[in-house]
């Protein structure tokens, strides 16, 4: 039951991922790579950055906003 809780949720963020204008989806890719790529991460080159470690460099909700390292 929880697998299938999990999967109809995953469903439903794909379908409102692929229902959002284009803009918005570059827009959200561009604010990551750009936040991974600046401060305290500002000696990275941006066309060597893989999107893994783009996204590991987001602060989460989930650990009080800390990038997780």
């Amino acid at each position: 039951m929880k697998y299938w809780l999990y999967r109809m949720r995953e469903k439903l963020e794909m379908k409102i991922a692929w229902a959002l204008p284009k803009q918005i989806a570059m827009w959200a890719y561009v604010r990551v790579g750009a936040h991974a790529t600046t401060g305290k991460y500002g000696n990275t080159n941006p066309t060597e950055l893989g999107m893994m470690d783009a996204l590991q460099r987001w602060p989460s909700r989930d650990n009080g906003g800390v990038p997780v390292e």
